[in-house]
């Protein structure tokens, strides 16, 4: 909990603090005087040791504050520690679990952890920045979320590849709704990207959705002069299927191949891959997705099972209080 001298209102608690930061840095150089020492170096000694440890010690007392010049340089030597790295991160990507969240504990998460000094990181900003892109989506304020992406770009062209690929992936799809023109050289951004994403789950994740992206302009008619689901299945197939494939990227697969499965007439193979999909949604622990394989089903299915698919669907939408979805399951009815 902090208090009034930590510049926020007495009682209210915040994810990581300056002070925490500079424990982190002593634990990891060994002292502060080492933090200094390596401080120093960085700049061709321009300023003395002792005045940077000085420097440090303010930064302390700065709680969740402006770090200020040397809040800046130390974020810029030693970054994040690694595992406040991969907090922010999973704010921030669409394939993690926190968009399974509801959309006012994700808003709530996010005032928890944006703010000085993950706030102040070139990861953090980035990340930050598409998570909050992604509840405004989820609540369905598209003005918001090109708002919080203009905020992130100047970020992302410092950050990691992934962060990357989720700005130009999140900022794609938010240009198909009126910007088409943009959207192909932002898939194209984002292709270009991916290979340089390390993480096997992530590049898978982050492929699959480039796909589905991908699909959907040959769904409707973007790429050609009308609708080739034939096309759209050809991307599918090509994404690899099977136990090592993290669920939410089969989902993904399953899902999108039921689409093109019922279009093009293959009606008992749709409700097959529809039901694949709320599975390997399942499996995940993706409930966002899992209702969208059940919208899937309850479009491509009928009678009974088609009713039921289409009210588990809604009640998870109002489970998670997400507005994006239930505008899109409106539109399906």
């Amino acid at each position: 909990m902090g208090d009034a001298k930590h510049g926020h209102d007495p009682g209210h608690l915040t994810g990581f603090r300056w002070d925490d930061y500079l424990a982190w840095l002593v634990d990891t150089q060994g002292s502060l005087a080492a933090v200094a020492e390596r401080l120093a170096a960085q700049r061709a000694w321009a300023d003395e040791r002792d005045s940077i440890e000085r420097a440090l010690r303010r930064l302390r007392t700065r709680g969740d504050r402006d770090g200020g010049t040397w809040g800046a340089r130390c974020l810029a030597v030693f970054g994040l520690p690694g595992a406040l790295e991969a907090r922010v991160r999973w704010l921030g990507t669409y394939h993690a679990r926190f968009t399974d969240l509801p959309v006012p504990l994700c808003e709530e998460l996010l005032r928890l952890w944006d703010r000085p000094p993950v706030s102040e990181s070139v990861e953090g900003q980035a990340w930050l920045a598409l998570a909050h892109a992604s509840c405004a989506l989820r609540s369905a304020k598209h003005n918001d979320a090109r708002k919080h992406l203009q905020r992130a770009r100047a970020a992302v062209k410092r950050a990691s590849p992934a962060a990357q690929m989720e700005y130009a992936l999140t900022a794609a799809f938010v240009a198909s709704r009126d910007d088409h023109d943009r959207v192909e050289p932002l898939l194209a951004e984002a292709a270009a990207v991916l290979p340089a994403v390390r993480d096997d789950a992530d590049h898978a994740c982050l492929r699959a959705r480039l796909v589905d992206q991908e699909a959907w302009q040959w769904n409707r008619g973007r790429r050609s002069a009308e609708p080739d689901e034939r096309e759209a299945e050809r991307l599918y197939r090509a994404l690899p299927d099977d136990a090592s494939v993290p669920p939410f990227a089969r989902a993904r697969r399953a899902n999108g191949l039921a689409w093109c499965a019922w279009k093009l007439g293959r009606s008992d193979e749709a409700v097959t891959l529809a039901r694949a999909a709320v599975d390997h949604a399942g499996d995940g622990g993706h409930l966002r997705l899992r209702a969208m394989g059940l919208q899937m089903l309850a479009r491509v299915s009928q009678g009974h099972e088609s009713r039921e698919a289409a009210a588990r669907a809604k009640a998870i939408a109002a489970q998670l209080d997400d507005e994006a979805l239930r505008l899109r399951f409106g539109r399906a009815r």
